[in-house]
């Protein structure tokens, strides 16, 4: 469990009493909520009713887990700031998914608009939180506590396994964005007025980890890096509100006469990791917004199209619709390549990308996990920068949901929402092929027992 609060008297005397209860949970004293990295009940020690204290814990809102808020006495009116609180915050979130249910309502009998509804209607009608306010100063203060904490039951304690995760990104492996000659798919999942936690991506990670046999893989604190043959596949957690899937690939590693579409190697393997994913947040009950974002010329028909993101669902419907998709920037109509995007398979709903998954040879999943101790894991070395010129990229994120006044113009564009006016970023970086293919060739060779 953790204790959130200032280092005082009372906070001491809180964490003694809990101590002495011999409550079957590892104590983890923090002074902010921003060390909270694993789902678990908090106490939240009060000396004022502060709403910017209380809305720093309210992501972390589930369940499962509740958050006790401790003060020496609540008054009447400082119970209402807590209750309103976290009302508004619920009702925040509420409000979001109603307005996407009415703007996805014009969109009917399309099967992704059908999935996201009834999705958001389950989130809509499922919501629940536990939390509680206890004042230390009344009689049965303690027994009431430990009540509260003790019918809970113990969860796997791997809080020491997550900080003892390596904290450097894989640089040489992994660059923020992708190169000239590098294609990329991301999805970005969004978790309004709620959080994905370090806990929660450990977890994904291991359940990705055992879903097919990766050639090696490199983890960090937040994140993973996986390669098989020429894709890569990350999962990162850029910060607690969002959640990043990417598949790369290189073109100058491919043969000369591969295929003129790279993806094609890639969504295997992208697609078993957004399964895992959605799978593994439907059953934490987590509620989230997925956007698409394809990086590379080849996505987009005009040459100087910049990267964009795209509400998923939308992108979905429309190119069930439509069979096209696309958008305005600037007053300049453009256009995805959904040859480029979609090789193969045209899903129409996010459970259809889940289809395009890589061939097993007529292996199981647990003959591939059984057989897991073949892989090659290894802590890829550091690439250590240079100073020539990489390509600039145009990136930020995407208001999904428009006000009521905005319309969606089916006939000409996916939707009217404004596009996302990145911010440009620059960055630096060589990559040496051929030391990569060098490198990657070498570690195919090694096995670890």
């Amino acid at each position: 469990m953790y204790i959130l609060g200032d280092k005082s008297d009372f906070t001491d005397q809180i964490i003694t009493l809990i101590a002495d209860a011999s409550i079957d949970a590892e104590q983890h004293i923090i002074g902010n909520a921003k060390e909270i990295i694993s789902r678990e009940p908090i106490v939240c020690l009060c000396t004022a009713a502060d709403c910017e204290a209380i809305k720093c814990v309210i992501p972390y809102l589930n369940e499962k887990f509740p958050i006790i808020f401790i003060k020496q006495q609540w008054s009447n009116e400082e119970l209402e700031l807590v209750e309103s609180t976290i009302q508004e915050s619920l009702s925040t979130r509420k409000q979001l998914w109603l307005d996407e249910i009415k703007k996805l309502s014009s969109l009917q009998g399309r099967k992704a608009q059908k999935e996201r509804v009834e999705k958001l209607n389950h989130w809509i009608d499922n919501t629940s939180v536990q939390y509680c306010c206890l004042s230390s100063s009344q009689i049965d203060f303690k027994n009431n506590l430990i009540k509260v904490l003790r019918r809970k039951a113990p969860i796997e304690c791997i809080y020491h396994l997550i900080t003892t995760v390596s904290q450097r990104p894989p640089s040489l492996h992994w660059t923020s964005l992708p190169q000239t000659d590098e294609a990329q798919i991301t999805f970005k999942i969004a978790f309004p007025q709620s959080c994905f936690t370090r806990s929660e991506l450990f977890e994904l990670v291991k359940r990705i980890s055992n879903v097919y046999r990766w050639q090696y893989q490199y983890e960090w604190s937040h994140g993973v890096l996986f390669r098989i043959e020429a894709a890569k596949i990350a999962v990162i957690k850029h910060d607690p509100e969002t959640l990043e899937m990417s598949g790369r690939i290189d073109n100058a590693i491919m043969d000369d006469n591969s295929d003129t579409v790279p993806m094609k190697s890639v969504w295997p393997y992208l697609s078993i990791t957004l399964t895992v994913a959605v799978e593994y947040l439907d059953e934490l009950s987590s509620q989230y917004i997925i956007r698409i974002i394809p990086f590379g010329n080849i996505f987009y028909e005009e040459s100087n199209a910049l990267p964009r993101a795209f509400d998923l669902t939308q992108l979905l419907i429309s190119n069930d619709l439509l069979e096209r998709v696309a958008y305005r920037d600037n007053g300049i109509l453009y256009h995805l390549n959904l040859t480029q995007l979609f090789p193969e398979l045209k899903p129409k709903t996010i459970g259809e990308i889940g289809e395009m998954k890589a061939k097993r040879n007529n292996s199981t999943v647990k003959e591939e996990n059984n057989s897991r101790n073949e892989n090659v894991y290894l802590r890829l070395p550091e690439r250590v920068h240079s100073n020539s010129c990489g390509r600039r990229v145009s990136f930020g994120t995407v208001k999904c949901i428009p006000q009521p006044s905005q319309k969606i113009e089916l006939d000409v564009e996916l939707d009217n929402v404004p596009n996302e006016k990145p911010t440009e970023t620059q960055y630096e970086i060589m990559l040496d092929n051929y030391v990569d293919l060098i490198l990657d060739e070498t570690m195919r060779e090694i096995r670890i027992s």
